[in-house]
């Protein structure tokens, strides 16, 4: 009898979609976590800028006012999300399920899965931006981000002549 082989998974496909589901799983994790933990308390938003601003005028007086900016950038988006925490989270946890199907569905195969893996990609970085000021987002967290999801979009584009459902 012939029977029709399926073609063998690329190995570099197998690779890349591990990654990425350990890397989905872990924020998959992390977010249900946080989200138990709920948001901060006022106590503990006051208490972090205390010593966020102790930290920043010692930075200020070394002559490193860009880093101490960067913090107080950061501290201000920190209190942003914490502002829309509920609602964060389950956008962000929502986002991870999309990337989690894209990986699965090119891991079976199927181009769709690229095209959800590269609006997870899009979305997870843009998410943010639904909840804190474009100006309270560091410009290095947004061009890293896009780095690194450009890179695995190019490495998972490399397999699909192999996601051919």
């Amino acid at each position: 009898m012939n029977e029709v082989k399926e073609p063998q998974r690329p190995t570099f496909l197998k690779v890349l979609c591990i990654l990425s589901f350990i890397s989905i799983g872990f924020s998959g994790i992390v977010s249900i976590f946080s989200t138990l933990g709920g948001p901060q308390s006022e106590e503990s938003i006051l208490e972090t800028r205390a010593q966020l601003y102790e930290s920043t005028e010692e930075m200020r007086s070394n002559g490193v006012g860009d880093l101490a900016d960067l913090f107080e950038q950061i501290q201000r988006m920190n209190e942003s999300l914490n502002d829309h925490f509920y609602t964060a989270s389950a956008v962000s946890f929502l986002v991870l399920v999309v990337g989690f199907f894209g990986v699965l569905y090119m891991w079976k195969g199927r181009r769709l899965g690229f095209h959800l893996y590269i609006l997870y990609n899009l979305v997870s970085i843009a998410n943010i931006y639904l909840f804190v000021s474009p100006a309270d987002i560091p410009t290095f967290a947004v061009i890293w981000g896009l780095f690194i999801s450009a890179v695995f979009i190019f490495m998972y584009s490399r397999n699909l002549a192999w996601m051919n459902k």
